[in-house]
């Protein structure tokens, strides 16, 4: 623990040094010695809990915290443990999941709780990344939130393409089925390469598609996760009443459950898994359980979402390299923090050649006359048809080609 004023007092008070030359010297020297050590501790429970992600980020943190005055750090030490009452628990935690990383288990496990065993032994198969450290247990437990902190310390796999060329493939096949949403894909194309570059894996910022009904938007964001092999889920904000299924509910309600993110991560066993909200806009805000629009802020924002607290788990776990891809038709109920933290990018529907190559795509397998392709085409761009109508049209083609010929 570091040291403060009062200890300053009772510990250079203990003995009275010669009122020589040498005594003092030996007397500043004690002091100076005192004073650097309870700079750099404090410095160091500060980064702690400023919560970093990554040693990276703990080390530019306590450097910067060393090369400031002592009573500057002290004061911003005490900001942060009077807003948390928690901190004691909270800084063991962040040093335990950095402890993880660096591989220095040995200091770590009596903070890591009940950790699996290839934590325990510091091996985190290529490819694999830690996103939580589970606490210690603590009395008994029924519902099984002890076997999901357990899994969740365990190292979790990194989907998605590896390199370059794979990311390359997977929009050109992107590109080649939805050439109207070319904006957009484009954008994800780059930010895909800079993630590689960056941590040498998948991921993207959080994008916003805006549109009309049926203009392809949550049929893009599918289809990304299916050619990336990420796995995936899908939350209606049509039917979303409360910010529960987004960030989880307290672990005290019988009916606790950790959010989507979480749970995908622990079903998939994958770190970077893909999240779609549909129609975002539409979420309702209960007296009683929340916005779930504000419920995304936290997972929009890099920094938040790598030391997100989650209430069921009632610790923090990384949730930064969960790619979110949200849907809208219209702007109306999303607040200012939520637009700032995605990309917004107007999509609509197909036109011209674009739509003619989509209506045969769609079509494929199907013995349609050329005329029956002109006018589904006319009709869409007419508005009087829209691409779920068009897979609706489908559906009644085969149907029609499976009926018995009356002879």
């Amino acid at each position: 623990m570091p040291l403060f004023d009062d200890d300053l007092d009772e510990t250079g008070s203990a003995e009275e040094l010669p009122p020589t030359p040498a005594g003092f010297r030996r007397e500043w020297a004690q002091l100076r010695d005192m004073d650097a050590s309870m700079h750099h501790n404090e410095a160091q429970r500060w980064s702690f809990l400023k919560r970093p992600s990554t040693l990276e980020t703990y080390s530019f943190l306590f450097k910067r915290a060393c090369g400031e005055p002592h009573e500057v750090v002290r004061r911003r030490l005490r900001e942060l443990q009077n807003a948390d009452p928690l901190w004691v628990g909270l800084a063991s935690e962040v040093r335990a999941r950095l402890m993880l990383q660096a591989g220095d288990l040995s200091q770590g496990e009596g903070d890591c709780g009940t950790a699996s065993a290839e934590v325990t032994n510091g091996s985190v198969p290529a490819g694999h990344i830690l996103l939580h450290a589970a606490p210690a247990k603590v009395g008994e437990d029924r519902r099984g939130r002890d076997a999901l902190r357990e899994a969740l310390a365990k190292p979790k796999r990194l989907a998605g393409p590896r390199t370059p060329d794979e990311v390359d493939r997977l929009f050109a096949a992107l590109f080649a089925e939805g050439p109207w949403l070319r904006k957009p894909l484009a954008w994800a194309w780059q930010r895909a390469l800079d993630s590689l570059d960056e941590c040498g894996w998948f991921r993207l910022p959080p994008l916003l598609l805006l549109g009309p009904p049926g203009c392809g938007k949550t049929r893009m964001a599918e289809r990304l996760a299916e050619l990336a092999g990420l796995p995936r889920s899908r939350l209606e904000g049509a039917s979303m009443t409360a910010s529960f299924p987004i960030g989880g509910s307290d672990f005290q309600w019988n009916s606790s459950h950790p959010g989507e993110a979480v749970r995908l991560i622990h079903e998939s066993d994958v770190a970077n898994p893909l999240v779609i909200f549909d129609e975002v806009e539409k979420g309702q805000t209960s007296s009683s359980g929340g916005d779930p629009r504000q419920a995304l802020l936290p997972f929009l924002q890099r920094s938040t979402a790598a030391s997100y607290r989650c209430p069921y788990l009632q610790a923090p776990v990384d949730l930064s390299h969960v790619t979110w891809i949200l849907t809208a038709n219209s702007l109306e109920g999303l607040s200012a923090p939520l637009l700032d933290r995605v990309t917004l990018f107007p999509v609509g529907y197909p036109t011209g050649s674009d739509l003619e190559r989509l209506v045969i795509r769609v079509l494929d397998g199907l013995e349609v006359d050329e005329r029956v392709v002109a006018r589904l085409t006319a009709e869409i761009e007419n508005g009087r048809l829209t691409l779920r109508g068009l897979d609706r049209l489908k559906n009644d083609f085969w149907a029609l080609g499976r009926r018995p010929m009356l002879h």
